[in-house]
Protein backbone atom coordinates (compact mmCIF):
# COMPACT_ATOMS: atom_id res chain seq x y z
CA UNK A 1 0.00 0.00 0.00
CA UNK A 2 2.90 2.12 0.78
CA UNK A 3 4.90 1.38 -2.16
CA UNK A 4 1.67 2.13 -4.32
CA UNK A 5 1.34 5.80 -2.51
CA UNK A 6 4.71 6.58 -2.89
CA UNK A 7 4.68 5.60 -7.08
CA UNK A 8 1.31 7.69 -7.28
CA UNK A 9 3.20 10.55 -5.78
CA UNK A 10 6.03 10.19 -7.87
CA UNK A 11 4.22 10.33 -10.74
CA UNK A 12 1.82 13.52 -9.62
CA UNK A 13 5.58 15.18 -9.36
CA UNK A 14 6.34 14.03 -12.70
CA UNK A 15 3.60 15.35 -14.48
CA UNK A 16 3.53 18.47 -12.47
CA UNK A 17 7.22 18.78 -13.35
CA UNK A 18 6.21 18.66 -16.98
CA UNK A 19 3.30 21.09 -16.77
CA UNK A 20 5.83 23.52 -15.73
CA UNK A 21 8.31 22.98 -17.81
CA UNK A 22 5.89 23.07 -20.88
CA UNK A 23 4.17 26.22 -19.38
CA UNK A 24 7.87 27.79 -19.49
CA UNK A 25 8.19 26.87 -23.13
CA UNK A 26 5.15 28.63 -23.85
CA UNK A 27 5.91 31.45 -22.04
CA UNK A 28 9.66 31.41 -23.16
CA UNK A 29 7.95 31.68 -26.93
CA UNK A 30 5.19 34.49 -26.10
CA UNK A 31 8.13 36.72 -24.18
CA UNK A 32 9.61 37.90 -26.81
CA UNK A 33 11.20 41.23 -25.76
CA UNK A 34 13.68 41.43 -23.00
CA UNK A 35 15.26 45.08 -20.93
CA UNK A 36 18.74 45.93 -20.24
CA UNK A 37 19.25 48.67 -17.54
CA UNK A 38 21.36 51.48 -18.96
CA UNK A 39 20.99 54.30 -16.46
CA UNK A 40 18.91 56.47 -13.64
CA UNK A 41 18.65 60.12 -12.58
CA UNK A 42 16.52 62.10 -10.74
CA UNK A 43 15.74 62.56 -6.96
CA UNK A 44 13.04 63.65 -4.22
CA UNK A 45 13.77 67.56 -4.23
CA UNK A 46 13.13 70.70 -5.35
CA UNK A 47 16.48 71.67 -7.16
CA UNK A 48 17.14 71.94 -11.05
CA UNK A 49 17.07 68.34 -11.68
CA UNK A 50 15.26 66.85 -9.12
CA UNK A 51 11.69 65.74 -9.18
CA UNK A 52 8.33 65.41 -7.02
CA UNK A 53 6.11 63.29 -8.05
CA UNK A 54 6.22 63.68 -11.95
CA UNK A 55 3.51 62.34 -13.95
CA UNK A 56 4.44 62.96 -17.58
CA UNK A 57 7.23 61.95 -19.40
CA UNK A 58 8.13 62.48 -23.22
CA UNK A 59 10.87 62.13 -25.87
CA UNK A 60 11.37 64.98 -28.81
CA UNK A 61 12.74 63.58 -32.70
CA UNK A 62 16.83 64.63 -31.01
CA UNK A 63 16.15 61.74 -28.00
CA UNK A 64 15.84 64.44 -25.56
CA UNK A 65 13.56 63.93 -22.30
CA UNK A 66 11.07 66.68 -21.07
CA UNK A 67 9.31 65.81 -17.69
CA UNK A 68 6.26 67.14 -15.86
CA UNK A 69 7.88 67.75 -12.47
CA UNK A 70 4.14 67.56 -11.47
CA UNK A 71 4.55 68.18 -7.58
CA UNK A 72 7.13 71.27 -8.53
CA UNK A 73 5.14 72.79 -11.33
CA UNK A 74 7.33 72.62 -13.74
CA UNK A 75 8.78 71.37 -16.35
CA UNK A 76 12.20 70.50 -16.84
CA UNK A 77 13.74 69.10 -19.88
CA UNK A 78 16.66 66.58 -20.15
CA UNK A 79 19.24 65.04 -23.07
CA UNK A 80 19.48 61.24 -23.56
CA UNK A 81 22.02 60.79 -20.67
CA UNK A 82 20.05 62.63 -18.27
CA UNK A 83 21.93 65.82 -18.00
CA UNK A 84 19.24 68.51 -17.42
CA UNK A 85 19.45 71.16 -20.16
CA UNK A 86 16.74 73.80 -19.52
CA UNK A 87 13.90 74.09 -17.06
CA UNK A 88 10.52 76.50 -16.89
CA UNK A 89 7.58 76.70 -14.41
CA UNK A 90 6.85 77.28 -10.44
CA UNK A 91 3.33 77.88 -9.48
CA UNK A 92 0.64 80.21 -11.14
CA UNK A 93 -1.15 80.92 -13.61
CA UNK A 94 0.89 83.06 -16.39
CA UNK A 95 2.27 82.08 -19.40
CA UNK A 96 5.34 79.74 -18.22
CA UNK A 97 3.86 78.77 -14.64
CA UNK A 98 1.64 75.71 -13.93
CA UNK A 99 -0.70 74.18 -11.42
CA UNK A 100 -0.37 70.62 -11.50
CA UNK A 101 0.87 69.78 -15.51
CA UNK A 102 -0.06 66.17 -15.64
CA UNK A 103 1.49 65.45 -19.28
CA UNK A 104 3.76 66.77 -21.43
CA UNK A 105 3.93 65.63 -25.35
CA UNK A 106 6.87 66.55 -27.48
CA UNK A 107 7.14 63.38 -30.08
CA UNK A 108 6.06 65.62 -33.30
CA UNK A 109 8.13 67.98 -34.55
CA UNK A 110 9.56 70.80 -32.82
CA UNK A 111 6.49 71.51 -30.59
CA UNK A 112 6.26 70.90 -27.11
CA UNK A 113 2.54 70.52 -25.42
CA UNK A 114 1.89 70.41 -21.55
CA UNK A 115 -1.85 69.86 -20.16
CA UNK A 116 -1.66 72.17 -17.52
CA UNK A 117 -4.52 70.70 -15.60
CA UNK A 118 -5.51 72.77 -12.63
CA UNK A 119 -5.36 75.56 -14.79
CA UNK A 120 -7.97 73.93 -16.71
CA UNK A 121 -5.10 74.85 -20.14
CA UNK A 122 -2.93 73.23 -23.15
CA UNK A 123 0.17 75.06 -23.01
CA UNK A 124 2.29 74.91 -26.68
CA UNK A 125 6.45 75.79 -26.16
CA UNK A 126 8.80 75.60 -28.85
CA UNK A 127 11.87 72.26 -28.72
CA UNK A 128 13.45 75.35 -26.19
CA UNK A 129 10.54 75.76 -24.01
CA UNK A 130 10.14 79.49 -24.90
CA UNK A 131 6.68 79.96 -24.27
CA UNK A 132 4.12 80.44 -27.52
CA UNK A 133 0.46 80.09 -26.72
CA UNK A 134 -2.32 78.85 -24.73
CA UNK A 135 -5.27 76.67 -25.43
CA UNK A 136 -8.58 77.34 -23.14
CA UNK A 137 -12.10 75.99 -23.32
CA UNK A 138 -14.64 78.13 -25.55
CA UNK A 139 -17.52 78.43 -22.74
CA UNK A 140 -19.54 79.93 -26.15
CA UNK A 141 -19.37 76.24 -28.06
CA UNK A 142 -21.27 73.16 -27.54
CA UNK A 143 -21.02 71.24 -24.26
CA UNK A 144 -19.37 68.41 -26.71
CA UNK A 145 -16.58 70.79 -27.59
CA UNK A 146 -16.01 71.85 -24.34
CA UNK A 147 -13.08 70.44 -21.94
CA UNK A 148 -12.12 70.65 -18.42
CA UNK A 149 -9.00 69.51 -16.00
CA UNK A 150 -6.87 68.25 -19.06
CA UNK A 151 -4.79 65.23 -18.03
CA UNK A 152 -3.36 63.94 -21.09
CA UNK A 153 -2.48 65.30 -24.35
CA UNK A 154 -0.89 63.62 -27.85
CA UNK A 155 -0.50 65.12 -31.61
CA UNK A 156 -1.39 63.35 -34.65
CA UNK A 157 0.79 63.34 -37.69
CA UNK A 158 -1.88 65.29 -38.92
CA UNK A 159 -0.74 68.37 -36.24
CA UNK A 160 -4.23 67.77 -34.68
CA UNK A 161 -4.75 67.69 -30.78
CA UNK A 162 -6.17 65.03 -28.73
CA UNK A 163 -7.12 65.74 -25.11
CA UNK A 164 -8.03 63.37 -22.44
CA UNK A 165 -11.10 65.41 -20.73
CA UNK A 166 -11.18 64.50 -17.17
CA UNK A 167 -13.99 66.29 -16.19
CA UNK A 168 -16.49 65.02 -19.18
CA UNK A 169 -14.49 61.49 -19.28
CA UNK A 170 -13.92 61.57 -22.56
CA UNK A 171 -11.62 62.70 -25.37
CA UNK A 172 -11.64 66.23 -27.07
CA UNK A 173 -10.07 66.53 -31.06
CA UNK A 174 -8.51 69.98 -31.87
CA UNK A 175 -8.13 70.24 -35.36
CA UNK A 176 -4.64 72.12 -36.51
CA UNK A 177 -5.83 75.49 -36.33
CA UNK A 178 -6.69 74.72 -32.52
CA UNK A 179 -10.53 74.37 -33.06
CA UNK A 180 -12.31 71.55 -31.41
CA UNK A 181 -13.82 69.34 -33.97
CA UNK A 182 -15.72 66.49 -31.96
CA UNK A 183 -15.49 64.72 -28.45
CA UNK A 184 -16.01 60.76 -28.17
CA UNK A 185 -16.16 58.12 -25.63
CA UNK A 186 -18.20 59.71 -22.89
CA UNK A 187 -20.87 58.25 -20.70
CA UNK A 188 -23.53 57.81 -23.46
CA UNK A 189 -21.14 56.65 -26.07
CA UNK A 190 -21.80 52.76 -25.64
CA UNK A 191 -19.59 50.36 -26.45
CA UNK A 192 -15.62 51.70 -25.83
CA UNK A 193 -16.95 54.14 -23.61
CA UNK A 194 -14.46 56.16 -21.26
CA UNK A 195 -14.26 55.07 -17.08
CA UNK A 196 -11.34 56.41 -16.05
CA UNK A 197 -9.48 57.55 -18.47
CA UNK A 198 -5.86 58.45 -18.05
CA UNK A 199 -3.33 58.72 -20.98
CA UNK A 200 -3.47 58.60 -24.58
CA UNK A 201 -1.30 57.88 -27.38
CA UNK A 202 -1.70 57.79 -31.13
CA UNK A 203 0.18 55.07 -33.93
CA UNK A 204 1.33 56.45 -36.97
CA UNK A 205 -1.27 55.02 -38.96
CA UNK A 206 -4.40 57.25 -36.87
CA UNK A 207 -5.29 54.80 -34.32
CA UNK A 208 -6.07 56.18 -30.86
CA UNK A 209 -4.80 54.23 -27.66
CA UNK A 210 -6.32 55.34 -24.17
CA UNK A 211 -5.17 53.75 -20.89
CA UNK A 212 -8.84 53.46 -19.01
CA UNK A 213 -7.54 52.49 -15.04
CA UNK A 214 -11.45 52.21 -14.82
CA UNK A 215 -11.77 49.69 -16.73
CA UNK A 216 -8.57 47.65 -16.38
CA UNK A 217 -7.42 48.59 -20.54
CA UNK A 218 -6.05 50.53 -23.09
CA UNK A 219 -8.72 51.11 -25.92
CA UNK A 220 -8.19 51.57 -29.35
CA UNK A 221 -9.99 53.85 -31.57
CA UNK A 222 -9.84 55.21 -35.38
CA UNK A 223 -9.41 58.60 -36.15
CA UNK A 224 -12.97 59.74 -35.57
CA UNK A 225 -13.14 58.33 -32.43
CA UNK A 226 -15.05 54.67 -33.48
CA UNK A 227 -13.84 52.09 -30.97
CA UNK A 228 -12.06 49.36 -32.72
CA UNK A 229 -10.99 47.43 -29.73
CA UNK A 230 -9.03 46.98 -26.50
CA UNK A 231 -5.80 45.37 -24.66
CA UNK A 232 -6.54 43.92 -21.16
CA UNK A 233 -4.28 41.16 -20.82
CA UNK A 234 -2.76 41.65 -17.85
CA UNK A 235 -3.53 44.69 -16.98
CA UNK A 236 -4.98 46.17 -13.64
CA UNK A 237 -4.50 49.23 -13.38
CA UNK A 238 -3.04 50.79 -16.87
CA UNK A 239 -1.79 54.83 -16.66
CA UNK A 240 1.39 55.62 -19.13
CA UNK A 241 1.18 54.98 -22.88
CA UNK A 242 3.50 55.15 -25.55
CA UNK A 243 4.60 53.47 -28.91
CA UNK A 244 8.10 52.82 -30.33
CA UNK A 245 9.20 53.00 -33.96
CA UNK A 246 8.87 49.42 -34.36
CA UNK A 247 5.35 49.25 -33.30
CA UNK A 248 5.84 47.93 -29.80
CA UNK A 249 3.00 49.17 -27.31
CA UNK A 250 4.79 50.30 -23.46
CA UNK A 251 2.30 50.48 -20.69
CA UNK A 252 2.90 51.33 -17.14
CA UNK A 253 0.89 49.47 -14.60
CA UNK A 254 0.78 51.38 -10.73
CA UNK A 255 -1.05 48.57 -9.20
CA UNK A 256 1.13 45.82 -10.43
CA UNK A 257 4.39 48.85 -10.15
CA UNK A 258 5.34 46.78 -13.86
CA UNK A 259 5.84 48.12 -17.23
CA UNK A 260 4.31 45.32 -19.73
CA UNK A 261 5.01 45.46 -23.99
CA UNK A 262 2.59 44.45 -26.54
CA UNK A 263 2.31 44.29 -30.08
CA UNK A 264 -0.12 46.04 -31.93
CA UNK A 265 -2.51 43.33 -32.35
CA UNK A 266 -2.05 42.87 -28.35
CA UNK A 267 0.04 39.89 -28.02
CA UNK A 268 2.64 40.28 -24.57
CA UNK A 269 5.71 40.40 -25.39
CA UNK A 270 7.45 41.40 -22.21
CA UNK A 271 7.65 42.79 -18.97
CA UNK A 272 9.56 44.33 -16.32
CA UNK A 273 9.74 45.62 -12.68
CA UNK A 274 8.13 44.70 -9.20
CA UNK A 275 7.28 47.05 -6.19
CA UNK A 276 10.24 48.39 -5.06
CA UNK A 277 13.43 51.15 -4.66
CA UNK A 278 16.24 48.96 -6.07
CA UNK A 279 17.21 49.47 -9.79
CA UNK A 280 14.33 47.64 -12.06
CA UNK A 281 11.92 48.39 -9.41
CA UNK A 282 8.98 50.42 -9.35
CA UNK A 283 6.66 53.29 -7.48
CA UNK A 284 3.74 54.05 -8.79
CA UNK A 285 5.16 54.10 -12.45
CA UNK A 286 3.28 57.08 -13.72
CA UNK A 287 4.31 57.09 -17.57
CA UNK A 288 6.75 56.19 -20.03
CA UNK A 289 8.53 56.96 -23.52
CA UNK A 290 10.99 55.80 -26.01
CA UNK A 291 13.55 56.64 -28.28
CA UNK A 292 14.86 54.36 -30.85
CA UNK A 293 15.69 51.18 -28.39
CA UNK A 294 15.68 53.20 -25.48
CA UNK A 295 12.90 53.07 -22.86
CA UNK A 296 12.54 55.97 -20.21
CA UNK A 297 10.26 54.63 -17.58
CA UNK A 298 8.93 57.56 -15.34
CA UNK A 299 9.49 55.90 -11.77
CA UNK A 300 6.70 58.75 -10.41
CA UNK A 301 7.17 57.04 -6.47
CA UNK A 302 10.85 56.95 -6.26
CA UNK A 303 10.64 60.46 -7.90
CA UNK A 304 13.17 59.49 -10.68
CA UNK A 305 14.05 58.37 -14.16
CA UNK A 306 14.43 54.72 -14.89
CA UNK A 307 16.60 53.75 -18.49
CA UNK A 308 16.55 50.78 -20.16
CA UNK A 309 17.54 49.39 -23.19
CA UNK A 310 14.88 47.35 -24.94
CA UNK A 311 15.66 43.91 -27.21
CA UNK A 312 12.83 41.92 -29.27
CA UNK A 313 13.92 38.74 -30.44
CA UNK A 314 12.07 37.07 -33.52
Amino acid sequence: MNVKINKNLVMKKQIFLLYILWSMLIYAQETTLTFEYISCFGQKGEKPGEFRLPQGISTDINGNVYIADTGNNRIQKFDAMGNLISFIGGFGWSSEQFNRPTDIYAERGLNVFVADYENNRIEMYDKDLNYISSFYSNSSLDEKLQFKFPKSIASSIHNDLFIIDTENTRVLKLNSSREPEFSFADFDWGEGNLIEPEQIFLTRDDQILVTDRGDQAIKVYDYYGNYLNNIRQELVNPCGITISDNNVIYVTDVELDKILAFDISGRRLGSLGSAGEKIGAFNNPHDIAVYKNHVYILDTGNHRVQVFKATIFK
